[in-house]
């Protein structure tokens, strides 16, 4: 039949086929051997395109771009590989069909992950850090470990989410893992949609997004293990993580594990021996520990502290006089808290919320009620955002009883 289709309709013997045939062999040997070898090649050629095409995999982007010259060759939490060596990230795919014995667990991934990352792209770019919380908060344990861009940027929505809504201890660990993530991958920054960028000294870990200090006691207990974890994991810990988690320790009434991590840090220089010297005032405080050597150093050298460290030490003293039973020295306590908001309102804005809290509460202590009310006014107008300003506002508010 083959050969009756080369040599056209009608009857032919087989023979005489054949006998043609050879004789074409016969007369030009290369000629024939060289469309038999084309052929041939044309055939390959045609049934590789074939399978190339079959075993691609269909990408469908969030921007509506299909890819469909591409294999998916793994996937995890980072982002899915495709066999040219492009990575893409969870947030840029809508859909895909890959092969059958991955597409379960890709379309789980993929509806696990994908939605929640878009989402805090989209937060991030116009700056709603309040709603970044509730997806970063699902997915975040996903990427404890992790080093990824996708990793950074999970847990960076989460620092920022978690400031946003006043959770300011909660905010400490995923801070401290996102500084890990960058100098692991010695980086300065990962970019990020927005504008806003996480502002940091790469020696000691000491960032202005976070001052040392924790006016939650619960919060901060709650949060000691987590954080003691993150910095456990940590190759080469700096100094400075140690001052947060010295802080939060005597914040949350473990001064024995305060004092002991205090002691690990032996650096000479601002900013970490100042903050070293003010966590130290603050144990007492929080104590009541005499003699108070560390909190008359404090006082001593308020004026040479640097501007960034300043307003802390500040704080300190001033809650330390309030405590006194001289009036003399409790108004100036009282001098040293009120002057907190007016000098460092808008760099120190959680500092100036607690400093007024304290302030009112001993006017109201010392039957000062209309210097109480004016003050309570204050917090809530300029720093309402604040976890002071909200504790205020719970105890003015409370929650019905169920």
């Amino acid at each position: 039949m083959a050969l009756d289709i080369l040599h056209g309709p009608g009857r032919v013997h087989k023979k005489c086929k054949i006998h043609t045939f050879m004789k074409q062999i016969c007369r030009n040997p290369r000629a024939v051997c060289s469309r038999l070898a084309l052929s041939l090649l044309f055939l390959w050629l045609s049934g590789s395109t074939v399978q190339t095409v079959s075993a691609a995999d269909r990408i469908i982007l969030r921007n509506l771009k299909v890819l469909t010259d591409k294999t998916v060759t793994s996937f995890d939490e980072d982002g899915v590989r495709l066999n040219d060596r492009q990575v893409l990230g969870w947030h840029e795919i809508e859909k895909a069909k890959i092969s059958p014995d991955k597409q379960a667990s890709f379309d789980e991934m993929l509806a696990g992950l994908g939605g929640h990352i878009y989402r805090i792209r989209q937060r991030l770019s116009v700056g709603d850090y309040e709603g970044l919380l509730p997806h970063a908060e699902a997915i975040y344990e996903n990427y404890v470990g992790r080093t990824s861009d996708a990793a950074y940027t999970v847990l960076q929505a989460l620092m920022w989410g978690r400031q946003a809504a006043g959770q300011r201890e909660a905010a400490l660990a995923p801070y401290l893992q996102c500084y890990d993530i960058l100098r692991r991958r010695a980086k300065s920054e990962i970019l990020l949609p927005g504008e806003r960028r996480l502002v940091f000294d790469t020696q000691t870990a000491i960032t202005s997004d976070i001052t040392p200090v924790w006016f939650d006691t619960a919060a901060a207990k709650s949060e000691m293990p987590k954080v003691f974890q993150v910095i456990r994991s940590m190759k080469d810990r700096p100094e400075g993580a140690f001052i947060y988690y010295a802080s939060l320790a005597s914040a949350a009434g473990d001064d024995a594990t305060a004092g002991k991590v205090l002691g690990a840090v032996k650096s000479t220089e601002p900013p970490v021996s100042e903050l070293r010297d003010i966590v130290a005032a603050q144990r007492e405080i929080l104590t009541g520990a005499t003699p108070n050597f560390a909190t008359r150093h404090l006082h001593d050298n308020l004026a040479s502290l640097t501007e960034d460290n300043r307003p802390l030490g500040l704080y300190w003293l001033g809650r330390h006089n309030l405590s006194s039973d001289d009036l003399g020295t409790q108004q100036l306590g009282l001098l040293a808290l009120l002057s907190l908001p007016a000098l460092h309102g808008d760099s120190q804005p959680e500092l100036a919320g607690a400093a007024l809290l304290s302030a009112l509460q001993k006017l109201a202590e010392m039957k000062d009620v209309r210097g109480s009310v004016a003050l309570r006014g204050e917090l809530l107008a300029e720093y309402g955002s604040t976890y002071s300003a909200k504790q205020v506002d719970r105890q003015a508010n409370p929650e019905p009883q169920p």
